[in-house]
């Protein structure tokens, strides 16, 4: 059986994982780590944007923590 790899394909996909995103401030990163912490982590809202500077870094924590306050 022979498979072949689509590295374009790939590549594709990364570049777009890593595009930044736009418009990121500190309400959509506190609502990011609030739906992390809700309903888990996915790439959408664990996208490096969120954390791309230490006020951005904690609102998410802060976002984070409080939806697992809110769990418990």
């Amino acid at each position: 059986m022979n498979r072949t790899f689509d590295f374009v394909g790939l590549n594709t996909v990364i570049s777009e994982a890593f595009r930044p995103l736009e418009n990121v401030n500190g309400a959509a990163a506190r609502k990011a780590g609030m739906e992390a912490g809700m309903r888990g982590t996915t790439p959408s809202n664990c996208h490096h944007s969120y954390f791309a500077s230490e006020e951005l870094e904690k609102e998410w924590y802060h976002g984070y923590r409080l939806a697992k306050q809110n769990l418990n």
